[in-house]
């Protein structure tokens, strides 16, 4: 599936999915004969989930994190859950900050 393909597959900018790669959470694609990256399906489940973190507010660096444990076959769980707890914290202060303003 080429870039563009994928863009609208999951309804995000190329350029967005570039980032991803520049950034390394997205493995360099394979590329076809005329040049072109060839994404598979693998690609296509790590952008989605790297495109709802970030809609979660989860930082890049958060998710290269989650990511790595399952790079390694490792279940990120435990991981996941304390990132998730601390966002919760934070998301209690910022709501506790706007009701005082």
């Amino acid at each position: 599936m080429r870039i563009g393909e994928v863009a609208d597959h999951l309804a995000i900018n190329p350029r967005t999915i570039r980032y991803y790669e520049a950034v390394e959470l997205v493995p360099e694609p394979a590329r076809t004969q005329s040049g072109y990256r060839d994404y598979g399906e693998v690609d296509l489940r790590r952008i989605r989930f790297i495109k709802t973190a970030r809609r979660l507010d989860l930082s890049i660096d958060e998710i290269r994190e989650i990511l790595a444990f399952t790079d390694r076959s490792q279940t990120p769980c435990g991981h996941v859950r304390e990132v998730v707890r601390r966002k919760t914290e934070e998301l209690d202060d910022r709501i506790a900050e706007m009701i005082q303003l």
